[in-house]
């Protein structure tokens, strides 16, 4: 035992006199879990007494045209006297022989103070064929006695082990100018598009000291098996602020063509020297165990990146929805920012591909109002494309571009991810009239009712139509959300609907009174008839004339089928008659005939209230009074408008006054009066027209001919 002791000593004693320790090629400790890995230093070489070189971080990288060879020289002074470096210099050699031209990345360091310790970098360029494996490092110091003016400390050559790449779930400290930082990367997805593999990761990046530092611009890259470089796009990497052991995470991508082998990537970082014309090798990474994925999967997070930063893109969703002759795809999607900092909204565009030969473009739908997306957070988007309904889609693609400024200020087409559908389209979900659905996007959040269901009655056709409510959910003052949609009966029958535009602001809490309406046959089933809502879509027009810079509907989204409430039965009784933002009370009717005249007067005194937190669009809506004799051949009608300071409005129609007040009508006609035998009864009818040549029966009382009466609740 004692012979192998002091053999042990001897051996360590004749390599400190040679200036050579050789120790473990990894030396880690345990952080949460995670194997943490120092720098791999290769050997130490004794420069003087208490004066140790630690050579370490060999690396070799693609760099432009060729490779760049760097290491680091730790020198560890523990003498009582700095240490002048321009006496020390690193040669590399080839094992073939070569000499490297060395050069050192700071040459304004010249002394090492007593007690302290410093890295040097050194690098140089090599052949693309040389490994780390193939190098060896001479320590020198200069002797202008010696007959080559140096004289060797130190000779180590890399070991055929040597393996400076981090192994997957591990963390590396790097150093870089004197700023030390725990590196993993902590997840890696690679998605796959029709021309990109788009690889995503996470790399976490922690302050293990006890001073706030700031990050350096590091450069990092995918390497490829075979050596190609991929500069991954990491947003507000360069100055962050990390405070003592404090970390983060950032999200990093890149495109790299299909024809690229995805096996034995790795994760190279570099950082730039001589003012940025030259890249020093600073750590390899091998990425944990990724996937590769095509947008199969509806809602699964795929991620892209542009020169603002890193999205996520989920789709949600596909509809195919009817719109005159044609069909609508909608593609429902999700931008998230998974990021640190805000990003804004990107500018994108799309186009589909429907069983694998037809192309359509695709238009983008987004909320006008939101300009960014803040960490954490997501907006909802559209693409929509327009296919004749009577094409049979049996597999699609979408395909999300992106134009970008390419050399000579040119625009490219880039496809950023593409997603595979099966071409089976969700169901559209259902809504309860009294329930309705909710409008989420901001600066439109809002709730979506139907009132009551309506036949407006023709001379040819009929009007189905639906009053909706739509409540603004804003703290301020907000436009609503603009509808589209159709009515459809169960046999698949669909009847494009008409929808009302309303300019006016809502207050908060407050609520527009939209009709939606499609002329239908008046003989119509309209037994579990729907009606789909979904959110306008439109683009601004670019034809010359009246209609240049017009908003066009081109679809909608997000659509919701209702279940139709009863038809509405007019009330019996002239009180509190609703009329949208509207409310009338006839309170007082008297009716005279002069038979020689031919002549028929009806009187009557009436309350109209407004309702201003309610809006409506009241274009060509009409309030139409009628007296219907027990004769029905004998009916006297007269239109009513509401209260308007539209100086073109129908002349010919009495205006109806906010306030009590007294209306008087008279008909000459010489047929109706005559058919009038009994005097009787009469019915005093009042329709609602929300178009011109269609009403419906709102209210109604049975009155006593030439009586003046006074009409209560």
């Amino acid at each position: 035992m004692r012979f192998k002791v002091r053999l042990l000593s001897m051996v360590v004693s004749i390599c400190l006199l040679m200036g050579i320790v050789q120790i473990p090629i990894y030396a880690a400790e345990e952080t949460n879990g995670n194997k943490v890995l120092q720098p791999v230093t290769i050997g130490t070489v004794k420069l003087k007494e208490n004066v140790t070189a630690n050579v370490k971080n060999v690396l070799v990288m693609p760099s432009d045209n060729h490779q760049t060879v760097g290491l680091t020289l730790t020198i560890n002074n523990n003498s009582n006297s700095e240490l002048n470096l321009i006496d020390y210099w690193v040669n590399v050699y080839t094992k073939s022989g070569t000499k490297l031209n060395v050069q050192n990345t700071n040459l304004k360091m010249a002394k090492v103070p007593a007690k302290t310790s410093v890295d040097l970098n050194y690098f140089s360029s090599v052949g693309n064929d040389i490994k780390s494996t193939d190098l060896i490092v001479k320590v020198i110091q200069w002797d202008f006695s010696a007959s080559s003016y140096t004289r060797v400390l130190g000779e180590i050559t890399v070991p055929l082990r040597y393996n400076p790449v981090t192994p997957a779930g591990a963390a590396r400290v790097v150093v870089t100018d004197d700023i030390s930082a725990t590196i993993s990367v902590k997840k890696a997805t690679i998605g796959k598009s029709e021309s990109y593999y788009r690889p995503d990761l996470r790399v976490m990046i922690k302050n293990d000291s006890k001073q706030t530092i700031v990050l350096p611009e590091y450069q990092l890259y995918i390497m490829t098996k075979d050596n190609l470089m991929y500069p991954l796009t990491a947003t507000n990497l360069k100055g962050t602020i990390l405070n003592p052991l404090t970390e983060k995470e950032f999200q990093m991508t890149v495109n790299i063509p299909l024809n690229v082998k995805a096996d034995g990537w790795k994760l190279a970082i570099m950082y730039p020297i001589n003012e940025g014309k030259g890249k020093f090798p600073v750590a390899l990474f091998e990425l944990p165990k990724a996937e590769v994925t095509e947008g199969e999967e509806i809602g699964k997070f795929y991620t892209f990146t542009n020169s603002k930063g890193v999205y996520s893109i989920r789709l949600d969703s596909m509809n195919r929805l009817p719109i005159e002759e044609d069909d609508l795809i909608i593609a429902n999607l999700t931008i998230s920012n998974k990021g640190n900092e805000t990003l804004p909204i990107p500018n994108l565009n799309g186009k589909y591909l429907f069983n694998e030969s037809i192309e359509k473009p695709a238009s983008i739908s987004q909320n006008n109002k939101v300009i960014a997306i803040k960490p954490g957070a997501s907006e909802s988007i559209q693409l929509v494309g327009r296919v004749p309904y009577t094409f049979d889609i049996g597999k699609l693609k979408l395909i999300v571009q992106q134009k970008e400024t390419t050399t000579g200020n040119a625009e490219e087409q880039v496809e950023l991810v593409t997603f595979n559908h099966n071409g089976t389209f969700n169901t559209i979900q259902s809504a309860r009239p009294e329930v309705g659905f909710k409008v989420k996007d901001v600066g439109y959040r809002s709730t979506v009712k139907i009132n009551r269901l309506n036949i407006y009655e023709g001379n040819t056709a009929n009007l189905i139509a639906a009053q909706i409510a739509v409540f603004n959910d804003e703290k301020r003052q907000s436009s609503m959300q603009q509808l589209a949609g159709y009515f459809q009966k169960p046999d698949g029958t669909v009847y494009p609907a008409t929808f009302e535009y309303i300019d006016d602001k809502l207050s908060p809490g407050g609520q527009a009174i939209v009709n939606a309406w499609s002329t239908v046959p008046k003989d119509i089933d309209m037994t579990d008839m729907q009606l789909v809502i979904g959110k306008a879509l439109t683009e601004t027009t670019t034809e010359t004339g009246t209609t240049a810079g017009k908003e066009k509907l081109v679809g909608y989204a997000s659509p919701y089928s209702f279940i139709l409430p009863e038809l509405f039965k007019a009330q019996d009784g002239l009180q509190k008659i609703d009329m949208q933002s509207y409310q009338m009370s006839i309170t007082r009717v008297s009716t005279q005939i002069a038979f020689k005249e031919s002549q028929v007067t009806l009187l009557f005194d009436y309350n109209l209230t407004q309702d201003l937190i309610k809006k409506s669009n009241m274009k060509d809506h009409k309030i139409v009074i009628e007296l219907q004799d027990t004769n029905p051949k004998s009916v006297f009608r007269k239109e009513f408008s509401f209260p308007t300071s539209d100086s073109t409005a129908n002349a010919q129609a009495a205006e109806l006054k906010i306030g009590e007040n007294h209306a008087e009508v008279t008909w000459n006609d010489v047929e109706l009066v005559d058919l009038i035998t009994a005097l009787k009864d009469y019915n005093l009818n009042v329709y609602y027209q929300v178009t011109p040549g269609y009403k419906t029966l709102i209210a109604t009382q049975k009155l006593p001919w030439l009586v003046n009466r006074t009409l209560t609740n």
